[in-house]
């Protein structure tokens, strides 16, 4: 039996996309969820300021009424990186996977993190039912049922009905991303089969099943869902096929149709499925983009010292704890500064939500990720 799939060298430019779509998730609740009061002409001029970076954000790239654009890109990025080592050893004798040993190292990647993200969302919920704060955004957050709290801590929100808070909602796209790890066997059979278009058409299919959804499940509920984020997941693991079967590869004006194509669907006036419409136009961007990132690597080697290029490839490297780990840390600061300091300080609030959501990734990333994922699991 081969090894799972030996992992290809890592792709910076890879890492810096990773590191700017977590970042960019991060950012935006900060933004949003530090909301006390400014007091003052800077606080007030910086409230403003960041006010608009946001507003310019969404104008720019959020498919509104959609999934977050960066969870679109994460989902892309996942279906390559997945992808691309088995990609490499399909071929007219294509070898016996060991299954097994995939298994144990995507759940040595995703569970340590996602069990410690979910308790920390967990002691969120307590803190706020021990102490309400009567503020409704932590209220909001702290709904938990003892079913979602199951599904939570079970892994299978992805396919849960309902729409799971606990502390930490956003880790129900990475539940959705373990469903993905569990069928991809399946997935690797239709595709070293040589069946990608099948493949395409089942995941378009899910995206139309969505839409005839849509009038009756909830949209946060659906959108983020499985029979969505499908075709993305998808797109990742075809770029994958197509650059190294293929040799395809992407050119710059490309990329400016997709965004123009993305951008003219934005602002075309409603109709049933445009939001769907944008995701997709959005998904199609991202996965062009992945493609042109990865040859500009290869052209622009030297960038990858460039200062801002190198925080990004840092923040890369530990994307998954920042996502993981930022709403609970930033929902716990809101708690204090109500609880224990009774203070609606908005630069403190800014401050703390910054500092010590980034604390609590490094040592998540060093305590957690790298002593479970790079000791434990095997390749």
């Amino acid at each position: 039996m081969e090894s799972p799939a030996k992992r290809p060298p890592r792709s910076w430019s890879l890492d810096v996309l990773r590191g700017g779509c977590a970042l960019t998730v991060f950012l935006n609740h900060w933004v949003l969820w530090s909301n006390f009061q400014p007091a003052g002409v800077f606080e007030s001029g910086l409230h403003r300021w960041l006010g608009h970076a946001y507003e310019l954000f969404v104008a720019i790239a959020w498919p509104t009424g959609a999934q977050h654009p960066t969870v679109v890109c994460f989902f892309m990025l996942s279906g390559y990186c997945i992808h691309v080592a088995f990609e490499r050893q399909i071929g007219p004798a294509t070898p016996a996977i060991a299954w097994g040993a995939y298994f144990a190292r995507r759940a040595w990647r995703i569970l340590p993190v996602y069990w410690g993200a979910s308790l920390l969302g967990l002691l969120f919920v307590a803190a706020e039912v021990w102490h309400p704060t009567g503020d409704p955004l932590l209220r909001l957050h702290a709904a938990a049922t003892p079913a979602g709290v199951a599904a939570r801590l079970g892994g299978y929100t992805g396919v849960w009905p309902h729409e799971v808070f606990a502390g930490n909602y956003i880790l129900g796209t990475v539940a959705v991303e373990m469903i993905f790890y569990v069928v991809y066997p399946l997935f690797f059979r239709a595709a070293a089969a040589g069946r990608w278009l099948a493949l395409g058409v089942g995941a378009v299919s899910l995206q139309f099943l969505a839409l005839l959804l849509q009038p009756f499940i909830n949209p946060f509920v659906l959108f983020p869902g499985v029979l969505i984020m499908a075709l993305f997941w998808y797109s990742g693991a075809l770029a994958a096929h197509l650059r190294l079967k293929r040799q395809w590869r992407v050119k710059g004006w490309w990329l400016g149709a997709a965004y123009a194509l993305f951008l003219g669907l934005k602002l075309t006036p409603y109709f049933y499925g445009l939001n769907l419409a944008k995701q997709v136009a959005w998904g199609g961007f991202c996965m062009l983009l992945l493609c042109w990132l990865l040859d500009w690597e290869t052209r622009q080697d030297g960038w990858r010292e460039f200062a801002p290029i190198r925080f990004l490839r840092r923040t890369g490297v530990v994307s998954y704890s920042l996502y993981a780990v930022h709403t609970p840390v930033i929902l716990l600061v809101n708690w204090a500064m109500l609880t224990w300091l009774g203070s609606r300080n908005y630069g403190l609030q800014l401050g703390l939500n910054l500092v010590l959501a980034f604390a609590a990734t490094l040592a998540f990333h060093h305590l957690v990720e790298e002593r479970f994922y790079h000791i434990r699991s095997p390749g």
